[in-house]
């Protein structure tokens, strides 16, 4: 495997992972985060070419699904605030909880991937062990920060960030002292990739909030969702990580017995039909949507809104079904080990979330807004990009296994990817410095004193004339 089709690969996740991530956060919380975490199971397993990883697929990304997917617990947006401030010590606070976040939010699904990828089973004990490990260990530290120490990281919001941190914690002393290489490979990469993809997407979503305000000759200004950039440069950064520091490595089969069919038939199910339902059944709630769409319908002028929202909430519900189709699709073809065929389920649950969110969001109805960079439209481009890369390599009869026998567990450099991490963040404080400010300021939030956006001028300051 050569530097650029291992970077290639990657960027396929990447793309795969961003797209998930940006249309999360349409519907937030842990339904959500279960599709960018899904699919980054899905893209790993189809760019690495290997059999085996077609035969963990659908036990893959479900248990990446639900591994990511609790990470919506966690409460964030006044975390961005105190990144978007203009003060050092605010700003300095933010985007260092933003990358303790973003790893926590990573590291439980990617370790989950990893461990179940060990060379050497790793048995239901040890399962059950890691798992009390990280709730006593982010319970300890959740006890020792808010209730002894007093200290809140976002306050009046939830301080789960700090319990989740803290079964991080737990997880990686876990993982050492069990010797698991491939689980802590994985977990390594999934704090730091995520941690940067918080942090950095941060940083991203600032300079496109500041270049709303700057006019490009006779084009200018353009506007644009800040938060949607954010969002889909945590998947991006996120997803490219991951899969850069996987690739390499010969995995495991999974055992071949009656439990193990039974499991990835469950996980199918799970991801291409079982997430885009629960998304309908928990994200999109009535009559209160209902009463939603029928107002911004209104709005953009349609004579019968009340038809049309009804369209739309029974689109929905087709594109429902149609994922349980497309799950007892994969579940044949899984059965049958065509793993030529391994890029359907990524497609298919990307197409699927995608048209799902540009249906809710009344993308195909509302009009059209002058000198706006529109963020669904990205996301068309970005699912066009998989689309040409998948094509690219049916047409190579790719892509091809994915192994070097350079790469051994035992050599993965960790201190290297700590060093990447410690310094992403450095990097990050001192361009935000420049960055941040006046513009960034209008959705800012400030720790030191607590301040929102909405409470007027920040304190000590004049208000504006």
């Amino acid at each position: 495997m050569t530097t650029s089709d291992r970077f290639f690969r990657s960027v396929f996740v990447a793309i795969a992972v961003g797209l998930g991530w940006g249309i999360r956060g349409d519907f937030g919380h842990l339904i959500g985060a279960m599709y960018p975490g899904a699919v980054l199971g899905l893209a790993f397993c189809y760019v690495s070419g290997q059999k085996s990883l077609f035969r963990w697929m659908p036990l893959l990304a479900a248990i990446s699904g639900v591994g990511i997917g609790t990470g919506g617990h966690m409460s964030y947006g006044i975390l961005h605030g105190y990144a978007q401030s203009d003060t050092f010590i605010n700003y300095a606070y933010g985007f260092f909880t933003l990358f303790l976040q973003g790893g926590a939010w990573g590291v439980f699904g990617c370790a989950a991937v990893g461990l179940l990828l060990e060379e050497e089973r790793v048995k239901v004990k040890e399962w059950v062990a890691a798992i009390v490990t990280v709730l006593v260990s982010g319970s300890a530290v959740y006890f020792l920060v808010t209730t002894l120490f007093g200290f809140h990281i976002n306050p009046p919001r939830s301080d789960a960030s700090i319990g989740f941190t803290g079964g991080a914690v737990g997880l990686f002393v876990w993982l050492v002292l069990k010797e698991k290489r491939t689980g802590l490979r994985a977990a390594t990469l999934g704090y730091v990739g995520f941690g940067m993809g918080m942090s950095v997407g941060r940083l991203f979503g600032n300079i496109a909030n500041v270049f709303t305000t700057f006019s490009f000759g006779g084009l200018g200004p353009f506007t644009i969702n800040h938060w949607n950039v954010m969002e889909v440069s945590v998947g991006l950064i996120g997803g490219f990580i991951f899969t850069w520091g996987m690739l390499g490595f010969s995995y495991p089969d999974p055992p071949r017995n009656m439990p193990m069919t039974f499991l990835n038939v469950l996980g199918a199910l799970y991801v291409l039909g079982g997430i885009p339902l629960l998304h309908r059944l928990t994200r999109v709630e009535m009559p209160k949507k209902m009463d939603e769409w029928i107002a911004a319908l209104q709005k953009y002028g349609y004579s019968q809104p009340e038809v049309l929202a009804k369209a739309t909430l029974t689109a929905l519900t087709i594109l429902c079904v149609l994922g349980f189709f497309g799950a007892l699709s994969w579940i044949y073809l899984h059965i049958k080990e065509k793993h030529r065929a391994a890029w359907f389920p990524v497609m298919c649950l990307s197409v699927t979330m995608l048209l799902y969110q540009n249906i809710n969001a009344l993308y195909f109805l509302y009009p059209r807004t002058p000198k706006q960079i529109n963020m669904h439209f990205v996301f068309w481009l970005l699912f066009m990009l998989m689309t040409v890369y998948v094509i690219r390599q049916i047409w190579q009869g790719g892509p091809q296994p994915a192994t070097d026998a350079n790469f051994q567990p035992e050599s993965f450099p960790f201190k290297r990817w700590a060093l990447v991490g410690i310094a992403s963040y450095l990097i990050v404080v001192v361009l935000a410095g420049f960055i941040n400010g006046e513009q960034t300021m209008k959705s800012a939030c400030t720790r030191w004193p607590e301040w929102s956006w909405r409470e007027g001028p920040f304190p000590g300051r004049e208000a504006p004339k």
